[in-house]
């Protein structure tokens, strides 16, 4: 990021008009944190248990949810601060909402569309046997009003987190502005009172219903508010060394012990047969995570503008949609295989390359999402949308497909589409005009069209149907491009 004036965005992104208290500062060590935990987040949801389990995960690998939610407390508390001492009233202004609803529910409403429709042609265009199959009964009906997309992909429970933090992250601001001390300590009294909640309220699960209910929990900013208050804590001052930071020197060892005994010898905070803390994200394993937020903020430079910085920094800013875009490609590998995890106990050395390809996919097309997302046009980033996600879904396609021997013909002539645009942009390198990019974007939906009808609806022998409409649009794309660059001169 080359304008000084830009700030750290929130986690998985902050709005790049949040101002942080000092603009002549630039937290590379930020985004260097979310785009190393980005990775690891993609790894968690490729490796099973059975493997994760042997290798000390929560020491190192499940430290990736821990830290973005103290960088959510973090970003917010310094871009808060940077606009002055703001009433309540004015941390919840029109312009607050406006930004939020723009980098995060518009993007999460697109997602929710575009992943529906695709998973409902995976699943033979059956909305309850996608329902029944992808996730169910691990969430109930209830959970589709909190985030849940109905064509699940794992991570999304996150997506609600982050989409209530948006409420409360002001009046935890404010809070801190009054009685910082207090404030920190009633974000870890608020977790406990959850966790004692779900306790009294649940006990042991023993039922569908149950877990149900406890999706409601730990789907609540509520429920790991410690680890957003520590970050918030720290946007006042993250030096390790300041006397306001003591007591991490305390609960560092604490919750390091706690993780070493929960990881390698099985310990749990049991009362009774009923385990008090439920899972490896609370009050006793976010202090961890915490402290090595802050090693991270004193030992990696604030700024760097070689090359590789400039390139983690860009991951680092686009991790939301890189959530986004896992979550739909992991639910489309779990509907094709019935599992996400690609890594399982026994595994061979080769499905390496499969980890390889996950991060190399889920990366890159997280980072040009978020690139059409800053595009001002509507019309154009509509445009956009329609090839992203169109060429996306389809290199899925044919990585499924093509181990079966059987590659539908307008499948090959998406992707052909695809290595032409990108030869294109290289050699012009400038965006193509609107009218002329509509014109490829419809023959790019028609194909995609004429695919789904060849696999859903036509027989093998009646793929030549898909290619009238095709080779239409096709000619169509091409007279028009051709127009727009050598118009008929009227006499």
């Amino acid at each position: 990021m080359t304008d000084k004036k830009q700030s750290t965005e929130l986690v998985l992104g902050e709005n790049e008009k949040d101002i942080l208290e000092d603009n002549s500062k630039h937290y590379f060590q930020v985004d260097f944190l979310k785009a190393a935990m980005i990775f690891l987040v993609i790894f968690d949801h490729m490796v099973s248990w059975g493997v994760k389990r042997d290798i000390g995960v929560t020491l190192w690998e499940r430290i990736s949810i821990p830290i973005f939610l103290v960088i959510i407390g973090f970003n917010m508390g310094l871009s808060f601060k940077g606009k002055g001492d703001l009433t309540l009233k004015q941390l919840y202004s029109k312009e607050y909402f406006k930004r939020k609803i723009l980098r995060y529910i518009v993007p999460f409403l697109i997602l929710y569309t575009v992943s529906t429709f695709i998973g409902l042609f995976m699943y033979g265009f059956d909305i309850i046997e996608m329902y029944d199959r992808q996730f169910y009964p691990s969430h109930g009906f209830m959970n589709l009003f909190i985030g849940i997309l109905p064509f699940w992909g794992p991570g999304n429970w996150f997506i609600p987190v982050i989409l209530q933090s948006i409420l409360i992250l002001p009046l935890l601001y404010k809070g801190f502005t009054k009685k910082p001390v207090l404030t920190l300590i009633l974000c870890f009294l608020v977790e406990i009172a959850m966790q004692t909640t779900v306790f009294f309220l649940i006990g042991e699960i023993s039922s569908w219903e149950e877990i149900h209910i406890y999706n409601m929990f730990a789907t609540s900013i509520l429920f790991y508010l410690s680890a957003v208050g520590l970050g918030m804590w720290f946007s006042s001052g993250y030096k390790l060394e300041e006397n306001r930071n003591f007591f991490m020197w305390f609960l560092y060892p604490i919750s390091l012990a706690f993780i070493i005994a929960y990881q390698f010898f099985g310990f749990r905070f049991m009362i009774g047969n009923v385990s008090f803390l439920r899972g490896d994200y609370h009050l006793l394993i976010f202090p961890y995570s915490a402290f090595l937020f802050l090693l991270a903020m004193r030992f990696l430079p604030q700024k760097s503008e070689r090359r590789i910085s400039r390139a983690i920094t860009l991951i680092g800013k686009s991790t939301y949609h890189i959530l986004l875009i896992q979550i739909l490609g992991y639910g489309m590998i779990t509907a094709y295989w019935g599992t996400h995890y690609g890594i399982d106990v026994g595994f061979e050395p080769d499905v390496i390359l499969d980890m390889i390809t996950a991060w190399i996919l889920f990366i890159s097309f997280g980072i040009l999402w978020y690139k059409i997302d800053q595009n001002k046009d509507i019309s154009r980033r509509v445009l956009y949308y329609i090839n992203f996600f169109i060429v996306f879904t389809s290199l899925l396609f044919f990585s499924f497909w093509a181990q079966g021997f059987w590659i539908p013909i307008p499948l090959l002539i998406i992707l052909g589409y695809a290595v032409i645009a990108l030869i294109t942009i290289s050699i012009i390198k400038k965006p193509l005009k609107t009218r002329i990019l509509g014109y490829w974007s419809l023959f790019l939906l028609v194909t995609f069209i004429m695919l789904v009808l060849q696999v859903s609806v036509f027989q093998r022998s009646e793929f030549w149907i898909s290619l009238i409409p095709i080779g239409v649009c096709l000619i169509f794309a091409i007279l028009g491009t051709l127009l727009v660059y050598f118009p008929i001169k009227k006499k």
